[in-house]
């Protein structure tokens, strides 16, 4: 064991048993870096204490800090350290190309050469956000996975006309002296999340039984082991562990979870981890002894002077601020939809007393705060919003334009419309099945719709469906299903023209505010109120006979599962197996496209 391994943990058997022989020697090493976000130069992040489980932080009397740390040149440095000592295979999930100012004024470009040059992954498998500039006309989803020099990998993609597999399922690679089948699985929601992101391209296969017929493959043309690297959550993917027995460990991504112990699913002998959101590296070491397969894991999360993390590299330093330069000049002159960046990141557009962060699931202070302006911007009786929680936090202090871009990085125009309360309800219930259903493989957004500070809403996270939604309340009154609501949201690109804010019905008088984004209405409400005082209101609440529902990870047991609802004596989530056991697979995948 070398100095960097202190903290790496005991090997255990796939079922989680000790077998710790004295020999601390791994075959593999799996680096896993997920859920990038454009994240070039480190940035704050907010972390929580546990009752299970926490980061290696000093909380003091707190349930959370906030921390800087992450970044293309800190991972690249440990990357490097891990891969001077061991035979390292790099696995990388995406979400990479979408998060950021300067993602979205280069269509992406700009991660290009920092993941190439100084990332390097062996294997790259897409995220949903890596096909949102498809939702424009000159998308380039396929240009940027061309100019990764990774092999890209995703078993349930097919062309729209053809139904052809646009990429390869999977990768037999020898490492350590094993053979690895890594199998690449992209998220199975992106029609659900966004159609604009595929219609007339893209179709996306959904059954687990893809995983399972893949990993059959590989171990047929001799793997030793088998792994599988998705961007479908975390919900979904240990479903998937009971499902697919024939894979050994599985790295997931899209939550943007932290799992700083292994979740191990011991009637399959398989592992899931998920390795937190761009700022973090997971580590999964692999070994085999007499014939079984061993693991250890380890989730740095590489906060600046943490104590493992290493100095950031030189060389990546200086790739990323040259990509960056341009977005700090006096004038930058970058235009994309209906956004222009006309001043310098850097600038400070307003003030903040309490942290701004959204690693939540019920309710953010920021997100509120982004309601509150949109509603101002507007003046209209309510505002809603996606309950995002990609995004970096804000100390205590100055708010910068660079900062705002990472909450909300998309250039799409904001927007008002006239709603019914019934369409208002309606669309909150159908939000919450997808969030508190209790079968893993309907689970979706991983959010709760969030809207203005003049609203509350009222939750039965284990009632049926269509009776989740227990009570909608605007200005102190429960909303009235025949009146009008005036709404602030915005106007996604190749949503119908009276689809506004993805809240899937059609709005009346809608009026597109055509030059002005999301991040230009914080900006004016920021100057108009800094400095904001933000806090968790409570705004989302579960009813007193409802059952438990986490806001975040300091509120219960990690990982923070969602939806984290104690539907009866503890057992979360129903089982949704959709394999059969002992089922043999055909040459072609079952259920491509469904």
């Amino acid at each position: 064991m070398n100095e960097h391994e202190t903290d790496i943990g005991e090997w255990q058997s796939l079922g989680g048993v000790p077998v710790g022989d004295g020999n601390d020697d791994a075959d593999v090493v799996f680096a896993h870096v997920s859920d990038l976000h454009g994240q070039l130069t480190p940035r704050h992040q907010v972390y929580y204490d546990n009752p299970t489980s926490k980061p290696n932080l000093d909380f003091g009397d707190d349930d959370r800090v906030v921390e800087r740390g992450g970044g293309i040149p800190l991972l690249a440095a440990k990357l490097d350290e891990l891969r001077e000592h061991h035979d390292v295979c790099t696995l990388m999930s995406g979400d990479t190309f979408h998060g950021s100012a300067v993602t979205t004024y280069t269509d992406g470009r700009a991660m290009l050469e920092p993941i190439n040059d100084h990332l390097a992954p062996d294997v790259y498998v897409p995220g949903n956000w890596d096909f949102s500039n498809e939702a424009a006309e000159d998308g380039n989803f396929v240009e940027l996975m061309d100019g990764l020099d990774a092999p890209i990998l995703a078993n349930n993609l097919y062309d729209w006309e053809t139904d052809e597999r646009i990429y390869d399922a999977y990768r037999i690679l020898d490492v350590g002296g094993l053979s690895v089948g890594v199998i690449g699985m992209t998220n199975v929601y992106v029609d659900r999340m966004a159609p604009a992101f595929s219609e007339g391209k893209y179709r996306f296969g959904k059954h687990p039984a893809l995983l399972e017929e893949s990993a059959q493959v590989v171990r047929e043309a001799g793997a030793d082991v088998v792994v599988a690297v998705t961007e479908i959550g975390l919900p979904w993917m240990v479903q998937a562990a009971k499902d697919c027995p024939s894979v050994d460990v599985m790295f997931s991504a899209h939550t943007h979870e932290y799992t700083y112990d292994p979740i191990v699913v011991e009637e399959t002998e398989t592992v899931v981890v998920e390795s937190g959101m761009g700022e973090a590296l997971g580590r999964v070491d692999l070994r085999v002894r007499d014939g079984e397969i061993q693991f250890r894991h380890h989730l740095y999360c590489l906060t600046e002077d943490g104590e493992h993390t290493p100095e950031p590299d030189a060389d990546a330093a200086e790739t990323v601020e040259a990509v960056r330069a341009p977005f700090f000049e006096d004038d930058p002159g970058f235009e994309r939809g209906a956004g222009t960046l006309e001043k310098p990141l850097d600038t400070v557009v307003g003030r903040t007393e309490k942290p701004l962060y959204r690693q939540s699931f019920l309710e953010s202070a920021w997100n509120t705060l982004f309601n509150d302006a949109l509603q101002a911007h507007f003046e209209t009786d309510l505002a809603v919003s996606h309950g995002f929680r990609y995004g970096t936090a804000i100390p205590p202090g100055e708010i910068t334009l660079g900062e705002l871009y990472t909450f909300f990085p998309m250039t799409t125009p904001v927007a008002r419309g006239v709603a019914y309360g019934q369409q208002l309800t309606n669309h909150m219930e159908k939000f919450l099945e997808d969030n508190f259903t209790p079968y893993p493989y309907d689970q979706e957004d991983g959010r709760v719709r969030n809207f203005s500070s003049n609203v509350e809403v009222t939750v039965d996270p284990t009632a049926k469906r269509g009776r989740r939604l227990v009570e909608l309340q605007v200005g102190g009154e429960p909303v009235d299903p025949e009146e009008t609501y005036s709404v602030a949201t915005f106007h996604r690109p190749g949503d119908p023209e009276r689809d506004l804010g993805n809240c899937g019905f059609p709005f009346q008088d809608v009026e597109v505010d055509d030059g002005t984004i999301p991040v230009n209405v914080i900006v004016e409400y920021l100057e108009d109120h800094s400095p904001v005082d933000y806090e968790v209101m409570g705004l989302v609440e579960t009813a007193d006979d409802g059952g438990r529902a986490q806001n975040t990870p300091a509120d219960g047991p990690y990982p923070f599962i969602q939806p984290g609802v104690d539907y009866t004596d503890g057992e979360a989530y129903c089982e949704t197996a959709m394999i059969s056991r002992g089922n043999t697979f055909p040459e072609e995948g079952r259920n491509r496209t469904r």
